[in-house]
């Protein structure tokens, strides 16, 4: 019975990523705390609708700048608004904990400029802390 569940669950998993791509970017974000840096990893349709983890901090200054601060990880939605061949239009939602203490809700708008099939950045808005935020990032697609 183990064997079944297992061999229809690869089956399943298999045509559910033959529709996705793999999208891994690196992020930076200033908001009026100050600036994060970070990383995200999302499934994306061929529709451009997404689901990933991200992870971001705020590094330190001088001997305390490789300890993490106020960090911020959690999950987030992509919705395409408008797309065309090489820029595309995206409300995202991303939901999370800061400081592991703290739920939060972070609405936002990105534009997104393809450079290659493949690769290409990003530039974002955003509500963090009751002010706006803005952030960019580079993008490979993976698979």
């Amino acid at each position: 019975m183990k064997a079944h569940f297992l061999l229809l669950s690869f089956l399943l998993f298999g045509l559910i990523a033959k529709g996705q791509g793999v999208v891994v970017q690196g992020q930076s974000e200033c908001t009026v705390a100050g600036s994060q840096h970070g990383a995200t990893i999302q499934f994306e349709s061929r529709t451009l609708w997404g689901l990933g983890i991200f992870y971001q901090a705020e590094l330190g200054n001088g001997h305390e700048m490789y300890i993490p601060k106020d960090t911020f990880l959690g999950m987030l939605v992509q919705v395409p608004l408008a797309t065309a061949k090489s820029i595309s239009f995206f409300a995202i939602l991303r939901a999370g904990f800061v400081n592991e203490n703290f739920v939060v809700l972070v609405p936002g708008l990105e534009t997104r400029i393809h450079i290659t099939r493949r690769f290409g950045t990003a530039f974002g808005m955003s509500m963090r802390m009751g002010y706006a935020a803005v952030s960019g990032k580079l993008f490979v697609k993976v698979f």
